[in-house]
């Protein structure tokens, strides 16, 4: 019920989609980008563990003409566009990707510290620690930043959806999501 509560129709029913159908990985990107209108433009906050996967996804879907990589810090930056460099060049090896198609992924994405770089996307997938002010933070700002329509996505495994929905300063335009690990290679049906 909180769902609804936080999320904007058109993305809370993608997300019910989504949730229902048991698919993951670039399945679910990909649901959650044609079943809502205008995903031109995707960004992902955190390349660690599970962000480096969903931004891989994302760029490799072929639905975003764009990928906008965030991290605050350039060492966790570079270590994340290693991961997706190094996953998507595994890829090419075996076979089940082709040079052009890696190079056509890796150059959608736009791996910057700032954050900034984030305010003409349409939907945002955070993946950062599970850290309540952290996360009070990062929605503050985003909400301050990003143009209106930006539909903010959180991918956290234990915190409030409702609470952090309010931090953005735009429930009806937010909503949980989560992606098993790794995110890449999660194809759950």
């Amino acid at each position: 019920m909180a769902l609804y509560r936080t999320a904007g129709m058109n993305t809370l029913r993608s997300a019910c989609r989504y949730a229902s159908s048991g698919i993951g990985g670039t399945r679910a990107v990909r649901l959650l980008a044609t079943t809502s209108s205008g995903f031109e433009t995707m960004g992902v906050v955190g390349l660690g563990l599970m962000g480096h996967g969903i931004c891989q996804v994302a760029a490799t879907s072929g639905i975003h003409k764009s990928v906008v990589a965030f991290e605050p810090e350039q060492t966790f930056l570079d270590r994340g566009k290693e991961r997706i460099e190094g996953s998507i060049n595994k890829l090419v090896s075996k076979g089940k990707m082709t040079q052009e198609d890696a190079d056509k992924a890796l150059g959608s994405i736009n791996f910057t510290t700032d954050i900034q770089a984030l305010k003409d996307t349409d939907f945002i997938v955070e993946a950062v620690i599970e850290n309540l002010d952290l996360k009070e933070k990062l929605y503050s700002e985003l909400g301050a930043i990003c143009k209106p329509e930006t539909i903010f996505a959180s991918n956290t495994s234990s915190l409030s959806i409702g609470e952090m929905a309010q931090f953005s300063g735009r429930p009806e335009k937010f909503v949980g999501v989560h992606f098993f690990n790794p995110v890449q290679v999660s194809a759950l049906c």
